[in-house]
């Protein structure tokens, strides 16, 4: 199947690997088109494994295994591969996840900030702590005394009074540098815990957004095996999707005010009116194309007054 679909003159190796719970083949070719203008073969990956080719081959994939295994009949194709999604819904909840899961790593991005600038400070208070007891501890060596006078040399009594000096200096220096970090820490510790609510908030979002998107999964799923197995409908094309996309906003009126949005919708209905395997009635499409024209023309009449301006 895959010599046939790229060439098996294209062919470089075919190996299984086993290193998965499932083995799997690895298919490695060059993607070899031909030139017209150049009248010569060239490499172009872009050409060859377009969207079309992407989009289908799954589905020929499975027929092929079907018509040469007779026994492989269950196939290949599951609610994942099958390729009827609705793209714009699976767009939207993917843009929803991946902003949520950006705004989680900002979120523990600055939660381990404030955690560093807290263990700084807790380490800051705790040299301070240690700085007051060795002073503590060299005023209780200098007042060693014998009954109840302190002994100190003669020729210590000039280094007494400036270690003194020193020691009070110190003391004042760490007490006001020390109730500043105990209220920089209260701050931080404020601070931590409304990023932490705010973790949670964002935790309990992501956890709801996953749990409705594994809903929309199975709800995707049993509409596919209705499609399939109540009405014979293996798949719609990428072009019945986009059409039924328009159809809907049309309906539900949820109407564009772009121009070039208007006119994207009505060259995707008038694709898949000009489509023969359409599965859409020609009539609700031609309405759809007459209510987009109708559409079209408001929006031009709407900009023309606006830059018409009032009269004079």
């Amino acid at each position: 199947f895959l010599n046939e679909r790229y060439g098996q003159e294209n062919a470089v190796a075919a190996v299984v690997h086993y290193d998965e719970t499932t083995p799997h083949l690895h298919y490695a070719f060059v993607p070899v088109v031909f030139d017209d203008k150049k009248s010569r073969y060239k490499v172009s990956a872009k050409e060859v494994l377009t969207r079309h080719d992407l989009q289908t081959f799954h589905d020929d994939l499975d027929q092929h295994l079907k018509k040469v295994l007779p026994f492989y009949e269950q196939g290949i194709l599951n609610n994942k591969t099958l390729p009827f999604e609705n793209v714009a819904e699976i767009k939207k909840y993917n843009d929803q996840f991946n902003a949520l899961k950006n705004e989680l790593a900002d979120v523990e991005d600055n939660i381990r900030a404030k955690q560093a600038l807290l263990t700084i400070t807790n380490q800051a208070l705790r040299e301070v702590d240690l700085a007051e007891k060795q002073i503590d501890d060299f005023k209780k060596d200098l007042s060693k005394n014998i009954f109840g006078k302190t002994v100190l040399k003669p020729d210590d009594l000039d280094r007494f009074k400036g270690v003194l000096a020193t020691m009070k200096k110190a003391t004042l220096q760490s007490q006001y540098e020390t109730e500043g970090l105990k209220q920089t820490l209260g701050q931080v510790k404020a601070q931590l815990a409304d990023v932490q609510e705010d973790y949670q908030k964002l935790k309990a979002a992501h956890q709801t957004l996953q749990a409705d998107q594994r809903e929309k999964q199975k709800m995707d799923y049993v509409m596919r095996d209705i499609l399939k197995n109540d009405y014979g409908v293996d798949k719609l094309s990428h072009t019945d999707v986009a059409a039924r996309y328009v159809l809907y906003k049309l309906d539900h009126e949820e109407l564009t005010q772009n121009k070039k949005v208007a006119q994207s919708w009505l060259k995707t209905l008038t694709t898949a009116r000009a489509d023969p395997d359409t599965k859409i009635a020609p009539t609700r499409l031609d309405r759809g194309i007459e209510q987009v024209k109708a559409l079209i023309n408001r929006i031009i009449e709407l900009t023309r007054d606006i830059f018409k301006g009032p009269s004079l």
